[in-house]
């Protein structure tokens, strides 16, 4: 049966995280990148790979029927049909769903909507998650079973080759298509390479696999790629023990945000990873393991700013290019009141580098310690006095500027106060660091005597 025969199955990308799944499996496999290009040649390649595959106890009992499609008849993963379970009635199942006729009197797919749903009920031993059957009020329809047609489930039967084995699985589904071959690529390479579903290089927290691959992936990729780009995480397990998913949606300001950034977002990342669990564990082991408060701050669009400096340090973690971008696209400031704050900021560095060692140390350390709105109004009062005092001609802020910059942003974690301090601090550092730290060390040395 070649590509021309009317029997040839034309399958599309369906917004359906395991069925797309499946299909770019299928798509990796035969090196191409759109579903168009396949061939009935293509398919049985694929078809041929997974049964092999999924006829080992590794992958049958191990992976199919503990995480995927328990009991699985398709894939004959059931425990009952070990003795008799072969890559070739494996291979024969997989095909006959490809084989099967429409019921025209059946309801249309749920998934795809493009074919009518099997008048077989398609239960959670067929898909994953869509519950057991006999509970009929668990489907939207109210019937016996899902709604789903046979080239859906087809495809499906390949989502396990890419998904990445965690504590659950990993499925990134992404849209445009093109960037969850990129991300699933390495997936079907390990299993080439081990015959093993991959371990998504031992990482325990799907987010920090992400976040590792976004940095890999964003190195590659010109500016103003991801634009429109959406990516979410589907993390879950569907066992006879019991079935659950987490679904984590990547913003798509932060998606460009880690693609501009590029190696500078390890340093801001680094800054992130939970203290208790870095004490007890290599490098290694804390990207796979530890819980990161930046990218948990990303994911639900909270400010990462107090992480683009390191305040033991005194020293920024990125460009202010890098900073800027993050501040307009991400926070969504507008350019002209971020200007107005470096501004200000720099008019507080002409004066602070005027002042002695001492008087500088303990104004950093004024706002490093400002956690309430009246401290950091002090603090502006304190830099004016010494402004005053050291002659310099022009104020420091009007008072128009000083309502501006302490009471217009109210008390959003993302545009607040706080914004404001932190883009301070980080001007300071960047132009004060050696200074700052030179009068740090010394003040060490005061103390050891």
């Amino acid at each position: 049966m070649g590509k021309g025969s009317p029997n040839f199955p034309t399958f599309e990308l369906t917004g359906h995280p395991f069925v797309d799944a499946g299909l770019i499996a299928i798509l990796l496999l035969s090196k191409k990148s759109r579903p168009q290009d396949l061939t009935w040649d293509d398919i049985q390649k694929a078809v041929e790979f997974a049964s092999e595959l999924y006829a080992r106890k590794e992958w049958s009992s191990g992976y199919i029927h503990a995480m995927v499609l328990p009991n699985s008849g398709i894939l004959m993963a059931n425990p009952s049909m070990s003795k008799n379970r072969t890559s070739e009635k494996i291979k024969e199942n997989l095909l006959s769903l490809l084989k099967e006729k429409e019921d025209k009197s059946a309801p249309m797919c749920e998934i795809c909507g493009r074919r009518h749903a099997r008048s077989k009920p398609v239960y959670r031993s067929d898909f994953p998650l869509v519950g057991t059957g006999g509970v009929p009020n668990y489907f939207p329809s109210g019937k016996d079973g899902a709604n789903i047609c046979s080239h859906c489930l087809f495809l499906a039967q390949f989502m396990p080759l890419i998904a990445y084995r965690m504590q659950r699985l990993l499925i990134i589904h992404t849209n445009p298509p093109e960037f969850m071959l990129r991300f699933h690529e390495e997936a079907l390479n390990d299993v080439r390479k081990t015959q093993l579903a991959s371990n998504a290089r031992g990482f325990r927290r799907p987010e920090n696999f992400l976040f590792e691959k976004l940095m890999e992936i964003g190195r590659d990729l010109e500016q103003g790629k991801l634009d429109g780009v959406s990516i979410t995480l589907y993390y879950f397990v569907s066992n006879n023990q019991g079935q659950e998913i987490d679904i984590i949606y990547i913003p798509n300001p932060v998606l460009r945000f880690i693609a501009f950034a590029g190696p500078e977002f390890r340093k801001i990342a680094n800054m992130g990873w939970a203290k208790g669990c870095t004490k007890r564990r290599s490098e290694d082991e804390v990207v796979r393991e530890c819980r990161n408060e930046v990218y948990r701050r990303l994911l639900e669009n909270e400010s990462i700013l107090p992480y683009f400096v390191d305040t033991q340090n005194r020293r920024v973690n990125s460009s202010w290019r890098l900073l800027e971008f993050y501040c307009l696209e991400v926070l969504s400031l507008e350019k002209d009141a971020l200007e107005f704050v470096r501004d200000v900021a720099d008019r507080i560095v002409e004066t602070l580098e005027k002042l002695p060692d001492n008087k500088l140390a303990r104004r950093v350390r004024e706002l490093e310690r400002a956690d309430k709105l009246y401290q950091f109004e002090a603090f502006f009062i304190r830099v004016e006095k010494d402004r005053q005092e050291l002659g310099v001609p022009k104020a420091l802020i009007t008072f128009d500027e000083f309502a501006t910059l302490l009471t217009s942003y109210g008390e959003d974690l993302n545009v607040s106060w706080r914004t404001v301090k932190h883009l301070i601090l980080f001007r300071i550092y960047e132009k004060l660091h050696d200074r700052l730290m030179k009068v740090k060390e010394e003040e060490e040395e005061v103390e050891e005597e």
